[in-house]
């Protein structure tokens, strides 16, 4: 094919696309009509359309945010009527013809394998007739709603060599076969055409394989102006070098005077091109509402309002009406759509659609406790209101898991309440449950530096640690009430998080105290917010003139290795020296001396030893048996400790008796009245002329100064002062004397 041909095609091929009865937007998209079905009523027919809207490169949307929607029939003075948008309810019916000529025999296996992923992502209302073509169509597939069955049977198709490509005959047959299977005008249809030639008995022939033309494709899948009936046939091109392979210009075409859509690419973009196709179906919508037409031909317009985009979108179409139907006056009617909740601000939005909004003065809304049949918070009032309103309500003033119901109202311009059809002032109404997810619980056990390795650590417990995703906090200098630093979000991992020690608390020259708050964030947005008011940081000690020597030389291994082979030098030189030394000295020999000491028994029983003359306390020491020395517990230790709660209880004790237990109970000290702190939770004990403490393993752990104490292992008391047991329970102590 050359290129004036297909640029001559793709020029039809837009120009038939922007028909009447799809009208773009500048830059909102389109809206494709697929199928209209009228309602014939007593007083009003009823409309139900089923359409797709497309972005502005023409694919479908799926989802999209429909802020409100009218229908207004053209060529009189009726007025737009607000309609209900839903997702379509009815059954689909669909022929899925596939291209088994010769031609097809490289790729069928690919083709087969993209058709079932596209039947796995079909509506579920879908139900689907397989028919392969090629000089013939013959259906090996009935139309059914059994998926799993579709695609065994689309396992069995096969390319037949040396066959041509009747594509026109094929889709003229598919149509009559949806024409006997449509029982219902809410009943919907489709084609999915899938090839990669144009209908010719071979590839290197151009006489064509069908005895239909598509202009009678087209007019069967279009047989009036009124699109109730018309069959939409999606069109899916494969090429393997380029698309002059195909009849690119009649493929799309097709698709877009019969309302449908069309995927063109190579072999390598089969599945998309399914997908793409199975994705507009996905996205038909149906709106529906009751209009007053006149017998006969009919055109109206579907207005769709979307949200954040202030310029409608509507396209245009035909119905038919066996009678007349006189227009009534209009009512003020309401309808509430698009509710929707932000659990991120505690937000419910929604849309209220106003008729006659020309004799409304005022909307009154308010919000009422289903079961306490009471009124939540006061009125929002809409003076000389639109046709559309958007309305938030504040979620604070609602209890969680709580039924309300929205109730609206209306005064005329004689400030009467509108009433409806049945009398009633309550124009419009919607229930929900305030379900508003709920943030996690924690607290801060500890906050411990390092800084040795410039790092400080928080210690957290978070019964529901499942629902965290991400952390992030700030450090505020209590003394200045400034804040010194930032970290996070960062994905939160388990109960100790680790973060990089600020700077500002490195250099600190005085140790000072810092206040450290801690938010936690859930997969919806959920915030929990904790504060450690007690993050006193010692830095260690400096290291002294050594350390510091051997760091430096450590540091710059030259230098270190220049001062070794100095001293081996000087050692060297000093060793031969004295050896020199010590050859020119006569040798004296010393009579050997026995040291031996034999101990019985009963040199372990001081009763039985006679008194020691003259022993110095040193030898006395050295001469007593280790296991005659006496234990710690009779070195007169004594230690005070004060027992401190957050509820105001305290409790304040002598022990000179060692070791000692403290816990909640049968220990040497009971402590109630704190579930967090263990049956035993800490050891006291005198060792080595020092009181030692030790943790016995209990969950929450205990917290000395600021550091957490390792489980079953003897820790120096020092100079420390405080024991935290919890976060509400802690211990000081003092050594006397």
């Amino acid at each position: 094919m050359t290129k004036k041909r297909i640029g001559f095609f793709f020029l039809i091929g837009w120009l038939i696309f922007l028909r009447p009865f799809t009208t773009h937007a500048q830059t909102n998209g389109a809206i494709i009509i697929n199928h209209v079905v009228p309602t014939e009523g007593e007083e009003s027919l009823g409309l139900d359309v089923f359409f797709t809207l497309t972005d502005s490169n023409g694919r479908p949307q799926p989802q999209p945010e429909i802020e409100s929607a009218t229908i207004q029939l053209l060529g009189g003075n009726s007025q737009p009527v607000p309609v209900q948008i839903a997702d379509p309810q009815t059954p689909v019916f669909i022929a899925l013809l596939l291209d088994t000529s010769g031609s097809m025999q490289d790729v069928i296996e690919q083709v087969r394998t993209a058709a079932k992923s596209a039947i796995d992502n079909a509506p579920p209302t879908a139900h689907f007739a397989v028919i392969p073509f090629n000089e013939t169509s013959v259906p090996i597939q009935d139309f059914t709603d059994n998926h799993i069955r579709v695609k065994d049977v689309i396992d069995t198709v096969q390319a037949i060599p040396n066959r041509g490509t009747c594509l026109y005959d094929s889709v003229f047959d598919a149509i009559q076969r949806l024409d006997q299977q449509i029982s219902s005008p809410q009943e919907r249809r489709a084609i999915i055409l899938f090839t990669d030639g144009q209908d010719q008995l071979t590839v290197d022939s151009p006489e064509p394989c069908s005895t239909h033309t598509y202009n009678e494709v087209i007019s069967a899948a279009r047989p009036s102006a009124d699109i109730s009936t018309i069959t939409p046939i999606h069109t899916i091109g494969i090429y393997n070098q380029s698309e002059a392979e195909l009849n690119v210009g009649e493929l799309r075409n097709m698709a877009a005077e019969t309302s449908a859509f069309s995927a063109i690419g190579n072999q390598s973009n089969l599945n998309s091109l399914f997908q793409e196709i199975i994705a507009g179906l996905n996205s038909q919508l149906l709106a529906r509402g009751q209009v007053f037409p006149q017998q006969g031909e009919n055109q109206a317009v579907l207005s769709i309002k979307l949200r954040n985009n202030d310029t409608p979108i509507s396209a245009t179409f035909n119905f038919f009406s066996s009678k007349n139907y006189d227009l009534l006056p209009p009512p003020v009617a309401t309808a509430i759509s698009n509710f929707q909740y932000n659990a991120a601000t505690n937000v419910y939005t929604l849309s209220l659609s106003v008729g006659s909004a020309e004799t409304v003065r005022q909307v009154i809304i308010n919000v009422w406790d289903v079961r306490g049949g009471t009124q939540v918070a006061g009125d929002q009032i809409f003076e000389d209101p639109d046709s559309t309103l958007i309305v938030e309500i504040d979620g604070s003033n609602l209890q969680a898991e709580r039924e309300y119901s929205i109730h609206v109202q209306a005064l005329n311009q004689e400030d009467f309440l509108i009433q409806n059809e049945e009398g009633e002032t309550l124009l419009a109404e919607r229930e929900f449950t305030h379900s508003p997810p709920l943030s996690v619980p924690f607290t801060i056990q500890a906050v411990t530096p390092d800084f040795e390795n410039g790092l400080f650590y928080i210690d957290l417990d978070v019964p529901e640690a499942g629902r965290v995703q991400t952390y992030e906090g700030f450090i505020v200098d209590d003394s200045t009430g400034s804040k010194i630093h930032d970290f996070g979000p960062t994905l939160f991992t388990g109960e100790r998080l680790q973060e990089q020690l600020p700077e500002a608390i490195r250099s600190a020259e005085v140790p000072g105290t810092y206040r450290v708050t801690v938010y936690l964030l859930t997969a919806d947005q959920q915030r929990s917010e904790n504060t450690y008011d007690d993050f006193k940081p010692i830095p260690p000690e400096p290291p002294g003139f050594f350390t510091r020597a051997f760091t430096a030389l450590t540091a710059n291994p030259i230098y270190l290795g220049i001062i070794a082979l100095i001293v081996v030098s000087l050692g060297g030189v000093l060793f031969f020296s004295s050896r020199k030394k010590k050859e020119q000295e006569p040798v004296i020999v010393r009579p050997p001396v026995d040291k031996s000491i034999v101990w019985s028994e009963a040199d372990y029983d001081r009763s039985k030893l006679m008194p020691r003359q003259n022993v110095s306390p040193d030898e006395e020491e050295f001469l007593t048996p280790l296991a005659a020395k006496p234990a710690a517990t009779g070195t007169g230790a004594r230690l005070r400790l004060k027992v401190v709660q957050t509820t105001g209880a305290t409790l304040d004790k002598i022990i000179d008796t060692f070791p000692f237990t403290i816990g909640r109970e049968g220990s040497d000290l009971d402590i109630g009245g704190d579930p967090r702190i263990s049956r035993k939770h800490v050891k006291i004990s005198w060792q080595d002329d020092g009181f030692f403490i030790t943790d016995l393993g209990g969950v929450n752990g205990t917290i000395l100064g600021n550091q957490k104490l390792p489980a079953n292992t003897p820790t120096p008391l020092g100079k420390h002062k405080t024991v935290r047991l919890s976060s509400q329970t802690h211990l000081e102590v003092e050594h006397l004397a």
